[in-house]
């Protein structure tokens, strides 16, 4: 069978080729509403896409962007880029995904490598506050470019994060409402903007003297070497909040094996709200991001005019997600 061509959905819908253009494009000016509806049917029944080259061509736009994260080692990162997917797939547009690995300069490249790629626009969750912004800064200059659950400092560009300061509060209050009281955190990689948010938080929650395990990576092993040094500091800790759901996967599994109850002895809490959570025992309470709001946000950004993407953070409200890993102390 063949491929359905534009024309063939005029046809279809019986109007003209440029009428159909203009309503398939997402311009449909001074196209009856009623016409539109038929042009839009008759797409979906002979199964017709755009041809992108075509598209680029006639309107200087691919309909692709490209996003750039720390590393797709780390499950937050790929329901990250599902989201942001499936977003831009339900805009007609297509997504091209590029693993920074956690190195500011692999992460210029891979900056450099989309816009070679002719994206419309870039999302970028910024491996370094200090270190991330120079190449931010040069690809914002020639496409649009929005920073997303992390800012860089001098970025030249808007960043969509969580409030990390309120998800760290839930988190503590929770505690608390269960009968912690003596609550350390396991964090990691404050080199980021997120990292350094989360832990400074939680130092103005509990105090200066709060125990924290500083780890080297957001990785389960990391998590790992994390259950060890918690197990040492019994009793003196009923609680722990971990940076990111692969610390506290890490965490868990080694205070199982040292024979640690989780919640009995120790609650944990994870911060992502990632599916691995579930799968653990018992499954963890943690914070989950508005990624969809966050993700359709920044495609908005990327499709406004430049003058709407003025470096400033703007913050999303967090959700605590109460589970078994929780539960009061008796």
């Amino acid at each position: 069978m063949a491929t359905p061509r534009l024309l063939d959905v005029a046809h279809a819908a019986g109007v003209s080729r440029a009428t159909a253009s203009r309503v398939l494009a997402g311009t449909p000016r001074n196209v009856d509403p009623a016409l539109a509806e038929r042009v839009e049917r008759a797409a979906r029944e002979l199964g017709y896409r755009p041809n992108p080259t075509a598209r680029a061509l006639r309107t200087g736009t691919t309909g692709t962007f490209g996003v750039v994260v720390p590393s797709l080692r780390n499950p937050y990162f790929v329901q990250l880029v599902d989201t942001l997917s499936r977003v831009v797939r339900d805009a007609g547009g297509a997504l091209m995904v590029s693993d920074a690995a956690n190195d500011p300069v692999v992460e210029a490249e891979q900056i450099e490598a989309l816009l070679g790629g002719r994206v419309d626009g870039l999302v970028v969750v910024p491996v370094s506050t200090e270190d991330s912004g120079r190449a931010v800064r040069a690809a914002a200059a020639k496409r649009p470019v929005v920073l997303f659950d992390r800012w860089a400092r001098d970025s030249g560009t808007v960043a969509l994060t969580l409030d990390n300061a309120a998800a760290v509060t839930l988190l503590v209050d929770h505690l608390h409402e269960t009968g912690r009281e003596r609550i350390a955190m396991v964090a990691a990689e404050q080199s980021s903007s997120s990292g350094a948010e989360r832990l400074a938080a939680f130092r103005r929650t509990i105090g200066p003297g709060a125990p924290v395990v500083l780890l080297p990576s957001f990785t389960t092993d990391a998590g790992r070497k994390a259950g060890r040094r918690v197990v040492a500091l019994r009793p003196g800790v009923d609680a722990v909040v971990c940076g990111a759901d692969v610390l506290a996967a890490g965490l868990v599994s080694t205070l199982h094996r040292s024979g640690v109850d989780v919640p009995g002895q120790i609650a944990v809490t994870g911060f992502d709200d990632t599916d691995i959570l579930q799968l653990l025992d018992p499954p963890l309470t943690s914070i989950r991001h508005p990624l969809p709001a966050m993700a359709a946000r920044a495609l908005e950004l990327l499709q406004a005019p430049a003058d709407q993407r003025t470096e400033r953070v703007e913050t999303f409200a967090p959700e605590l997600l109460v589970r078994a890993s929780t539960e009061p102390q008796h």
